[in-house]
């Protein structure tokens, strides 16, 4: 009996070393699977919505300039698709196909770098009022909104103006603009509008993919940018600055420009980012949260 004692004092701490091997064994499976396991939809909205309370809190020179960088960095989306077309045979069908890639520049530089584009707000900072309908957050939301909006525009003119009125790119790039701008208004107001709402839907399911993306990010942009492209959808911040190109060079008037496509479009994209997506995404989770 008392050789037995001894032996199970001698095995007692292997035992217990392996039960806590077993143990941290467990619990590192288990944080592999949560890291793969995919977020539910509450989780994918409490994420959204606390990029948009941070975003309603930001201060107003770092949303401005911001919004500046992002009307830069959009404007790359129109001319890296114009250098593309240009390089192709535009009888071909595919071209516009290929072309359609170069469009997906700017959203990459916005997205991953962060920047804040408009389109992106007309869900990211509408959640939390969704969440909690106070006055505070209205009154955030419209500052953020016009502040936004009013660098994103400011931006577009500048990277319009570098294009057009310096010796940047050559004739046939130039052109190559003017020909997509000609063709974002060429549908009329209606048209402009409906455009806009696929716009705004798809940047605003772009927001909210990302958030489940897991390292995937750069795919799920290109994609949902190029399917913009493609579709001839109207993005009211990449196709003003086609617009403003054609102002500069004097194809249409600045009241054609602004009735024409800026406010339909500006609508649409409202429309199919807020009023669609974010509050259909609020409606399936309001319950759960």
């Amino acid at each position: 009996m008392p050789h037995e004692s001894d032996e199970a004092r001698a095995t007692s701490p292997a035992r217990v070393t392996k039960a806590r091997s077993n143990v941290e064994e467990a619990e590192k499976s288990a944080q592999r699977v949560e890291e793969l396991r995919p977020l539910s939809s509450d989780e994918m909205f409490e994420v959204v919505r606390l990029n948009g309370v941070e975003e309603l809190r930001r201060p107003t020179l770092s949303l401005a300039f911001s919004g500046l960088a992002a009307g830069l960095a959009i404007g790359f989306s129109v001319i890296a698709e114009a250098a593309i077309l240009g390089r192709l045979d535009s009888d071909a069908g595919w071209a516009s196909l290929v072309g359609d890639m170069g469009y997906t520049v700017g959203f990459i530089i916005v997205v991953l770098g962060r920047l804040q584009l408009f389109t992106e707000n007309t869900i990211t900072p509408v959640l939390p009022i969704c969440h909690a309908p106070t006055r505070a957050n209205f009154l955030a939301l419209t500052r953020n909104w016009s502040i936004v909006l009013a660098a994103n525009i400011v931006g577009v003119t500048i990277f319009a103006a570098f294009l057009m009125w310096l010796p940047s790119i050559s004739h046939d790039m130039r052109e190559a603009i003017l020909h997509l701008g000609r063709h974002s208004v060429d549908g009329g107001f209606f048209v402009t509008l409906t455009k806009g709402v696929g716009a705004g839907f798809l940047v605003a399911a772009l927001v909210w993919v990302n958030a489940n993306s897991k390292g995937s990010a750069l795919a799920v942009v290109f994609v949902v940018a190029y399917i913009i492209a493609l579709c001839e959808f109207s993005h009211v911040i990449a196709g003003t600055m086609e617009i403003v190109a054609l102002v500069m060079a004097d194809s249409i008037t600045l009241s054609g420009a602004v009735f024409g496509f800026f406010i339909p479009a500006l609508i649409g994209n409202v429309i199919g980012g807020t009023v669609l997506f974010a509050f259909i995404s609020y409606g399936q989770v309001y319950q759960e949260i």
